[in-house]
């Protein structure tokens, strides 16, 4: 049996982030979803059935992208698909 994929995907918390994240979780990948907005995020995350978890992440903001990608390598050590919605 294969190892599940992990994707994440930038500015998902609506639109089309949000169909490719519940299209994603569909196939079956473990789905990081971020949004610049926590409340939005995880309202987002919420609302979709999988494994998903909610990340938040400006990238507009340098800082913000740092801290993101530390807290994303306390929890997972690998990453398969990265989806640049933002």
């Amino acid at each position: 049996m294969s190892e599940q994929k992990t994707a994440l995907v930038t500015g998902a918390n609506k639109g089309i982030g949000f169909e490719i994240v519940r299209q994603l979780l569909a196939e079956g990948l473990r789905v990081f979803l971020t949004a610049r907005n926590a409340a939005a995020g995880k309202e987002a995350a919420s609302s979709l059935g999988g494994d998903v978890r909610f990340l938040q992440m400006d990238v507009s903001d340098d800082a913000s992208i740092q801290k993101g990608a530390k807290t994303y390598g306390e929890l997972s050590d690998l990453l398969d698909v990265l989806i640049n919605n933002a």
